[in-house]
């Protein structure tokens, strides 16, 4: 297939989009997958920041004029001694570099071969070879080309220059060391904690919809519901399709209580065997769980994922 026939398949898989020049913050939500996914399907979290860029995978830095601009941050359990990876947003999404060479259909050998190309080159002092699929590592293949096994759904609010100059240095300032904790270090804690930074006062729990947990569909719904009340901080939803081929289709995000009232291996033994527990999860799940994640939004793919950064940008 000629590059050109390719390109064109991937601008009519994803569509284009013009992305506007503002400086944005990006709560990127994945959808559950796997065998891990189908028993807990609250999916995960995380951050894109349009106008960041890696400073290698454990530091950040503001883009350059010229470059192209975007940068994926988030929180692992397994990613040896660090509690976060830095991710160019195109490698993050599609592992590679340069929007054309996105593969249009993947297997997943051909995603384990991208990862494992990225690995090396920036991940090596890291995880060098035969250290990669040891427990304490093993998630470090989530920063990389997550695009092809997951769809991701986006709720991007507006920053400033200022404001990212003061993220990237308070980031960089602080230890980057293990501090996974499911209750309340998850990877949606991390996330709360970057909006938080340029929006203090926007993340709300739900507490009994989520069991006491903040989880990666409340985190968008809270950015959902403060854009609908605030048009100035110009509220965008975008999804990034998983891309086609052999691997298994992502499926839908849901909440703590969610998860136990619609997933059957849970809902039907709780409803013989103990019905007031499910009586209960009901409760819960009225308290704001019934909330649908994405009902509208922008597609995006490699051509319209990320922008080079124009020098009027990088002055704002």
């Amino acid at each position: 297939m000629g590059r050109e026939r390719l390109a064109f398949l991937i601008l009519l898989l994803f569509g284009v989009v013009v992305r506007p020049a503002r400086a944005s913050i990006t709560v990127l939500v994945g959808e559950p997958f796997g065998t891990f996914g189908t028993l807990l399907p609250v999916g995960h979290t995380t951050i894109y920041l349009d106008h960041v860029c890696a400073d290698g995978p454990l530091k950040l830095r503001m883009c350059r004029p010229g470059e192209a601009a975007g940068v994926a941050i988030s929180r692992y359990n397994q990613i040896g001694a660090y509690d976060w990876l830095a991710t160019p947003i195109l490698e993050f999404l599609y592992g590679v570099d340069k929007p054309g060479d996105a593969l249009p259909y993947a297997s997943q050998q051909q995603v384990d071969e991208l990862r494992q190309r990225y690995r090396r080159r920036v991940l090596g002092e890291i995880f060098p070879d035969g250290t990669e699929r040891l427990d304490r590592n093993s998630e470090w293949w989530e920063s990389v080309a997550m695009a092809y096994v997951r769809r991701f759904w986006g709720y991007e609010l507006a920053t400033t220059r200022e404001q990212d100059e003061r993220l990237v240095a308070a980031i960089n300032a602080r230890p980057n060391r293990h501090s996974y904790g499911a209750y309340r270090r998850n990877c949606a804690n991390f996330a709360a904690d970057v909006v938080s930074f340029y929006y203090p006062g926007l993340v709300k729990r739900a507490r009994m919809a989520d069991l006491g947990f903040l989880l990666p569909k409340q985190l968008a719904r809270s950015v959902y519901l403060y854009g609908q009340a605030h048009p100035e901080a110009g509220l965008r939803v975008v999804e990034i399709p998983q891309v086609p081929g052999t691997i298994r289709r992502s499926h839908a995000v849901r909440g703590g209580a969610e998860t136990f009232l619609k997933t059957k291996r849970y809902v039907f033994p709780l409803a013989v065997v103990q019905p007031e527990i499910a009586a209960g999860l009901f409760v819960c799940y009225m308290n704001h769980g019934g909330w649908k994640i994405a009902r509208t939004a922008e597609v995006l793919g490699p051509e319209t994922v990320e922008r080079p950064m124009e020098a009027a940008d990088a002055d704002r």
